[in-house]
């Protein structure tokens, strides 16, 4: 397969493409996620993407509207289901935001980015539909020539953010906040506050400083879940330590288990009492909100029984503790 070849595979009910983008995951990746850059290249011309309102988390909005020479529109409101930052996305327009959902649905999406070597990416988009008859409109649609050229549309994008990232402009950051906790990896500082600001609401990314924008990035501002934090690259000496952790106080067992989910993957290291390890080596606490609540009730009798079931527990359990507090 050459950079310009592309790949297509048919499913009963899904469609595929596959292509080499001779350009750094991380650049690709940007085109996805970044509403500015999306809007350059996810329509094949002589169409054009008039807005893209994203916010990158499972349930926040994807919704892209499009706009054809002669007045056409098209509105495509939608949710993210899945983001795993710099390798995949998943999206449908079976729900608008935060799972509420939608009397229609024509497809599911997804992208996956994998590195290839020498500065290239791996990209595969694909659709899954429900009936027969969706998947057949969208080939009717022009699934793989609209596709084929919006694809070449990333390339050339993905290719020219790259060059960019190479010119030697980069410039002294202006920290937005006055005080905010420092996280100083290794690397893949962009890659994990993309996946912080994916774990709660009210956060997002905030400013990228590079001195080559397309990898690795130097410094990454992001708020989480309204608190300031920054990322920074280059601590090759980098090791966990339990001497700082990001500590959330969950509202109940669900939210609880999702973010223990959540962190446990791609190798985090789940601890006692609710401390977890992240991928990237960061420690955090999940705490609920009923601990603190169940630990001041009751009196010293009630605290020591909760105290003696949190010290049994990995993930903390709600039910456990509450069954602890009510305890003869």
């Amino acid at each position: 397969m050459t950079h310009s070849d592309v790949t297509y595979r048919e499913t009963p009910l899904g469609l595929e493409l596959e292509r080499i983008i001779p350009a750094p995951r991380q650049a690709v990746w940007r085109c996805w996620v970044e509403p500015e850059l999306l809007m350059q290249w996810f329509c094949p011309k002589p169409w054009r993407v008039s807005r893209a309102d994203m916010k990158l988390r499972p349930g926040g909005r994807f919704n892209v509207v499009m706009e054809g020479p002669e007045g056409e529109r098209m509105e495509c409101p939608g949710i993210y289901l899945e983001v795993i930052p710099g390798e995949a996305l998943t999206f449908t327009d079976a729900y608008q935001e935060d799972f509420v959902p939608q009397p229609t649905s024509f497809m599911t999406g997804y992208v996956r980015l994998e590195d290839t070597g020498e500065g290239a990416t791996r990209f595969i988009w694909g659709a899954r539909h429900s009936r027969e008859e969706d998947k057949q409109r969208h080939l009717e649609m022009g699934f793989k020539d609209g596709w084929k050229a919006a694809s070449d549309q990333l390339e050339t994008l993905s290719q020219e953010i790259a060059a960019q990232s190479r010119a030697p402009d980069f410039k002294v950051p202006e920290f937005k906040a006055k005080v905010r906790t420092s996280l100083f990896l290794e690397k893949d500082a962009l890659l994990a506050a993309e996946f912080y600001v994916s774990l709660l609401p009210d956060s997002r990314i905030d400013a990228v400083y590079r001195p080559d924008p397309a990898g690795p990035e130097l410094v990454v501002e992001f708020t989480l879940a309204g608190t300031p934090y920054m990322t920074m690259n280059g601590n090759p000496q980098a090791q966990p330590s339990f001497l700082s952790s990001i500590s959330v106080l969950t509202e109940d067992q669900p939210e609880t288990d999702r973010l223990w989910q959540k962190l446990s993957e791609k190798g985090g290291q789940p601890g006692n009492c609710g401390w977890i390890q992240d991928r990237f080596g960061i420690h955090w606490q999940i705490v609920p909100k009923a601990l603190p609540r169940l630990m001041s009730q009751g009196g010293p009798g009630q605290a020591a029984r909760v105290q003696s079931a949190l010290m049994s527990m990995t993930r903390i359990d709600i039910s456990g503790l509450e069954a602890a507090a009510q305890a003869a």
